[in-house]
This record gives C-alpha cells, sequence and structure tokens, in this order.
C-alpha cells in the first residue's frame, strides 16, 4: 500500500516535467488511425476469399500466410502456436470486423465500412447456428468443436462485429441474431447453482467443464452487452440490464480479492493464487473494474460505481511505472503490460480522467509510450516493445482500435474540442446515438451522401461524459 500511496503522490506533485506535458491532441488519434493503422487492414490480402472471410494469420508486411512457403514472421512462429495455422478463429473474424467498423467510425472510410459489412454477414452466414450457438473454430471449412465444447468467452467474442456492427447502422437483422446469440449464452451456459457462466459444457481440448473463468463473465459484458444493452428496445433491454447486474455480482462476490482491490483471472486449479497464474495481470483487473464502473453507472448501481472507481484508481496507480519513460507494468515488480493491457489501462486512465482531473497524468506518460513501443512504422501494432506478430490466433488490432476511439473521445473532452464519428444511418437516427461507452450532453448530425443503400451521417458530440442512469 505505500508503494500506491508513493505513486499518487508522485503524480499530484512530484512528476513536475509530466505535468508540464499535454496528451496527445485528438486528431493525433484520427492519425493514428488513418495513417499507422488502417493501412495494414485496408491490405488487400487482408479481406478474406470470399469478403468478410477475414484471415486469423498475416504476416507481419499484411501479406497472406502461405503454408507451402510460409513468411519468416510465422515459419518460425512460436511452438504453441504452429499446430493451429491452418485453423480459422471466430473470434478474430469477429475482432476484425470491429477494426472496420472503428475505421469506419472514426475515418468515414467507406472501405473499411464495406469490410465490416461483410464480416458481419459471412459470421451470419457461414457461422451463426440455428439453435444460438456460433462455430468457434474451422479447418478445412469444418467445425472442430461441437455446440458444447465452445467456450463462453468464444461466444461472447463472436457478438463482438455484429454489436459494433449494430451500434453502427440500426440494423434491425443483426440485432436479431445479437438476441438470438445471447439468449443462447444465457440459457445453456448458466449456472443457476453456481450463479455464473460456465466456461464449457462438455470437455475437449478447450477445457474439463470444472473451470471457474473471469472472462466467462466479463467479455460479455465488454464485447457487446455494456454497448448494446442502452439501444434495445423492451422487453429486451430490461431482460440485458438484469443480466448484466447477475454478471457485476458474480464478478464482485466470486473473483474479487478486496484485500488489494485486483481480481482473481480464475478460481480452479492449485496455483490459481499465483500472481502469475492465468489472468491474475492488472490487464484483466483494470478491465474489470472499467466494466463494472461504466456498468453500474449505466445502471444506477451507485454504491457499485463508487467502489468500482476507487478500485480503478488503486489498480492504476499500482501498475503505473514511475521510473524512466514511464509507461504500465503487468504484474506487481513485473515486466511492462503487453498491447492489450497497456491499452486496457489506458482506457481506464482515459476515462477516470473525465471525472478525475488528476488520472490525465498517466497518460502524459503512458500515451507517448503507446506510440513508441506498440504502433509499427509500416502499419499495424506489435503485442511487446516493436516485436512480434501483428496477427495470429489472438491477436489483433481489436484493442489498438478500441483504444483509439476511447483516447480520441476523452481526449477531445478533456482538451476542450468536439468530437466527431460517422455512423451507416439516417441522421435522425444516428443523433440518437451515444458516443460508444460514453454519454455526450449535445449533439448535432449531418446527413452525408449516401453508399450502396446505406445513409451515412456524422455527428459531432460536445460535453461527453460517462453514460449514468436516467
Amino acid at each position: 500500500m505505500k508503494r500506491v500511496l508513493l505513486s499518487v503522490c508522485l503524480l499530484a506533485g512530484g512528476n513536475a516535467q509530466a505535468a508540464n506535458n499535454a496528451i496527445p491532441s485528438p486528431q493525433r488519434w484520427l492519425d493514428s488511425v488513418e495513417n499507422e493503422l488502417a493501412p495494414f487492414w485496408l491490405h488487400q490480402d487482408a479481406a478474406g476469399e470470399p469478403m468478410g472471410n477475414f484471415p486469423t494469420f498475416r504476416c507481419n508486411d499484411g501479406s497472406l500466410y502461405q503454408a507451402v512457403d510460409p513468411c519468416n514472421d510465422l515459419a518460425f512462429a512460436p511452438d504453441w502456436m504452429k499446430p493451429h495455422l491452418a485453423e480459422s478463429y471466430t473470434r478474430m473474424q469477429a475482432r476484425h470486423t470491429f477494426v472496420y467498423g472503428v475505421i469506419f467510425h472514426l475515418t468515414g472510410d467507406k472501405q473499411a465500412l464495406e469490410l465490416a459489412k461483410a464480416g458481419v454477414d459471412y459470421l451470419r452466414n457461414h457461422l451463426l447456428e440455428e439453435q444460438g450457438s456460433v462455430v468457434s473454430v474451422t479447418e478445412n471449412g469444418q467445425s472442430k468443436f461441437s455446440a458444447k465444447q465452445r467456450t463462453t468467452q468464444d461466444l461472447a467474442y463472436a457478438q463482438l462485429g455484429m454489436a459494433f456492427y449494430y451500434y453502427l447502422s440500426g440494423d434491425t437483422q443483426v440485432l436479431a441474431d445479437l438476441l438470438k446469440v445471447k439468449d443462447y449464452i444465457f440459457k445453456q451456459y448458466w449456472d443457476e447453482q453456481a450463479q455464473r457462466l460456465r466456461w464449457v459444457n462438455a470437455p475437449s481440448n478447450n477445457g474439463s467443464g470444472e473451470e471457474i473463468e473471469l472472462v466467462a463473465q466479463l467479455d460479455q459484458i465488454n464485447a457487446y452487452m455494456l454497448l448494446i444493452a442502452p439501444l434495445l428496445p423492451e422487453p429486451h433491454k430490461s431482460q440485458w440490464d438484469a443480466d448484466l447486474g447477475k454478471l457485476l455480482d458474480t464478478i464482485m462476490s466470486q473473483f474479487l480479492r478486496p484485500q488489494d482491490h485486483r481480481f482473481w483471472g480464475t478460481k480452479h486449479g492449485a496455483d490459481y493464487q499465483l500472481d502469475s497464474s492465468r489472468h491474475n495481470d492488472y490487464g484483466h483487473t483494470a478491465k474489470s473494474w472499467w466494466m463494472s464502473w461504466l456498468a453500474a453507472e449505466y445502471l444506477g448501481k451507485q454504491q457499485l460505481a463508487k467502489l468500482s472507481q476507487q478500485g480503478l484508481q488503486d489498480t492504476l496507480a499500482a501498475a503505473f511505472i514511475e521510473q524512466g519513460d514511464g509507461g504500465w507494468r503487468r504484474l506487481p515488480n513485473g515486466a511492462p503490460a503487453i498491447w492489450w493491457e497497456y491499452a486496457e489501462l489506458d482506457q481506464s486512465a482515459a476515462s477516470l480522467a473525465l471525472v478525475d482531473p488528476n488520472a490525465q497524468q498517466y497518460l502524459v506518460s503512458t500515451y507517448p509510450q503507446w506510440f513508441d513501443r506498440f504502433v509499427a512504422k509500416d502499419g499495424g501494432t506489435y503485442p511487446v516493445a516493436n516485436q512480434g506478430l501483428k496477427i495470429h490466433l489472438w491477436k489483433s488490432d481489436y484493442h489498438a482500435l478500441e483504444h483509439a476511439l476511447v483516447a480520441y473521445l476523452t481526449s477531445a473532452q478533456l482538451s476542450g474540442e468536439s468530437a466527431r464519428l460517422y455512423f451507416a444511418m439516417p441522421a435522425d437516427q444516428a443523433v440518437l446515438r451515444q458516443p460508444y461507452f460514453y454519454y455526450a450532453k449535445e449533439s448535432k448530425a449531418e446527413a452525408l451522401k449516401s453508399w450502396q443503400g446505406l445513409a451515412i451521417s456524422q455527428v459531432t458530440y460536445k460535453n461527453i461524459g460517462i453514460k449514468q442512469a436516467k
């Protein structure tokens, strides 16, 4: 606790150099998306065959992985990855769809919108099953796991691309499938006695069925429920709100370590309490507090919102690296955070800065390190400092694009500027959309030229803050 208090003091008054600097401008984030991230995702080999069947593996230059003559990036892939190079992962296909959605959302790029729609169409037409499950892994066109063997995390992320596309477009057919998959998850995986979502319903390489996993609960919230619940008509909204509340109760009662405001990533196995055990990193803890705070504010759970805000403050103070150039650590006294953990910690700090100005001082140090360590000069992002595979079965730019979107919106507010986003819907509908997970007191929509039968609108937001219960 002494070290946590020390870091807060450093932020509040001791780091004079950081205090004299400002966070990057909102335009810097738009430039990053357009010039640093988008080129890797608009590469000719990224679209898939057919378009929307996005490849799980590509080389760092953007080209498609070829098993007969692999690029060095994948020819020398880590041993754990090599058995999976012929597989296609739906969670990555959906994450790539999200990437294209955010590129359009921030820049208005029609090619990105076309790819986002293609990704949604491919999942709905080829991977979504009638009962509501979604194929999670394919090889040679065949599903590798039965419906009962698929993980709740994979099912949550199968919703990611559809959820963001519905937020952008209001497509009612996409909404119907979002509802179908969510209903399937909660009907088939919710354990009423244990009061949590199971990891799997049948044993396989995915798990035995005895696992107790934080992400089985948490990733339902961040992948689709928090974004979509406020947009739903009744009776769906009330049911989703109730289920959001159940998940929050599960996370807090079964995974929280109250003595240090961290979360267990799992609650099974003999060594789950070790710092180095699965998902015990600051990234998962920050994401848990960030999601619980935003969801509690939206649901009107003020006591939980207050606890979550305090937990987030403690987590950021513990994860911040005061020495050298700054940045985030992934474990107590451990190595620097990898890309997705870094993004979650930044997003948490940026959100907190909307209500607590002291949190902005983290970003003065961490934002420059994001650009220096993770953004590749030739497009896309690296998983660790300027090295590693840009895309594989667990790596896309989902986290990088969400990071850019959150940074852009919060930086606009912190710098006193308006924010501008694009939607694929008429202006009278787009003006009702709130910016991602946030709320704007003022919004103004402008109709642009339609494209391939979709109305395109630009919405300008002012006074962005945390979304609260009405």
